[in-house]
């Protein structure tokens, strides 16, 4: 060291700095590295070799597995009976993201929620990409190694795309939708979503999520109007700690803009859905999905009710699931109650208030919905 000092002191300032830059760079990765290698020796593992522990408490379901033929080993869950829901999750997030929404429904319907491969608890094949078009086949082969039909789909952020990549393909499998704080059509690199997209899905997102955790961390921080407990965030976060497990984080970001072609056939699909009934829910804090998509889902599915949420924002279920529950309730007849039989065996408050839009031949209204969680049925006169 004695020795490099002179020589560093004697380059140009502009070397000097650089040097400098990099050194610094170093010595964030190796604290990152050091702070991911210790939180993974502190995660306990879970029962039946998952890889760390669910508490019961918060997420009251029975996990399974299935591996696929396409080689990916997918997590589960499958809780209640009746009518079909579908939970596809967002990023950063995994099946856990609905628990809510799973343990006020599963009463009255069946409940199912994956992890994607690379996401959660499910495991990718050799060679796998975890591209939103790959995760989509996945999504398909789930729904047909299930038997499931007549499916209502319940799908946030990456939900969207790649559960109505599935609908587009499958039509004849997918009875009604239920979407917010998505998209369906390719991304424009000059609009705010596609800078985010070259962003943080660029080197510099790359460098904190893989070091720091950080677009997870911020991404659940951010989300969330209210204060989510500790524990619950410790648990959201729990499947990003492992360091070969950060990298889908990040990288989903960057295909906002680079599965153009992939978001090309999603948008060409929707028309073999315009006939499907739709519960719109909109969370106006969140300001990566404005009006305008809004406004185009509205025009895709003519069939819709619109729930718009002032008080939330991209996790709009951690806010508003008492709202969600009641509106899903009305929107998804529940039929006779099933009698009670054992679980199925495994293969292998806080409220906002929300506005309901109403379209009708006078154009739309717009009526706020009672705190209560009671929905607003017909249509506007």
């Amino acid at each position: 060291m004695a020795l490099l000092v002179p020589r560093l002191v004697e380059r140009p300032r502009s070397l000097r700095a650089a040097a400098a830059a990099v050194a610094t760079l170093g010595a964030i990765e190796l604290v990152g590295v050091a702070g991911a290698l210790s939180s993974e020796r502190a995660a306990p593992r879970g029962p039946q070799g998952m890889a760390f522990e669910i508490p019961r408490a918060m997420f009251d379901v029975d996990h399974r597995f299935v591996e696929l033929p396409s080689g990916a080993r997918v997590h589960y869950v499958d809780e209640g009976q009746g009518e079909t829901l579908l939970f596809l999750h967002g990023n950063p997030a995994w099946s856990f993201q609905w628990r809510e929404l799973i343990h006020g429904l599963r009463g009255s319907y069946r409940c199912v929620a994956l992890d994607y491969p690379g996401f959660g608890l499910s495991e990718a094949p050799a060679g796998f990409g975890f591209t939103p078009g790959e995760e989509s086949r996945v999504v398909e082969e789930l729904v047909d190694r299930l038997g499931l039909r007549d499916v209502t789909l319940v799908m946030q952020d990456w939900g969207g795309p790649i559960g109505l990549g599935f609908a587009g393909r499958r039509p004849e499998l997918v009875r009604r939708v239920v979407l917010g704080s998505t998209w369906a059509w390719p991304t424009s690199a000059s609009t705010p979503r596609g800078k985010f997209s070259r962003i943080v899905g660029g080197p510099i997102g790359e460098f904190a999520q893989v070091n720091f955790n950080g677009f997870a961390a911020l991404g659940i921080d951010n989300g969330i109007v209210r204060e989510l407990p500790a524990e619950v965030a410790d648990v959201y976060l729990r499947p990003f700690l492992p360091l070969d497990r950060r990298g889908i984080a990040a990288f989903y970001p960057g295909q906002i803009t680079a599965a153009t072609e992939y978001f090309a056939e999603v948008e060409a699909g929707l028309p073999r859905l315009a006939d499907r009934k739709a519960l719109i829910f909109w969370a106006l804090k969140d300001v990566g999905f404005p009006r305008s998509d809004l406004a185009r889902f509205e025009a895709a599915f003519p069939d819709h009710k619109t729930i718009e949420l002032p008080d939330a924002d991209h996790f709009f279920f951690e806010d508003a699931a008492e709202v969600m529950i009641a509106e899903i309730r009305a929107f998804v007849p529940a039929g006779p109650a099933a009698p009670t039989r054992a679980r199925r065996r495994p293969l292998t408050t806080w409220q906002t208030t929300p506005v309901v839009c109403l379209r009708g031949r006078r154009g739309i209204r717009r009526v706020p919905v009672p705190i209560d969680g009671t929905s607003h049925g017909g249509s506007a006169p």
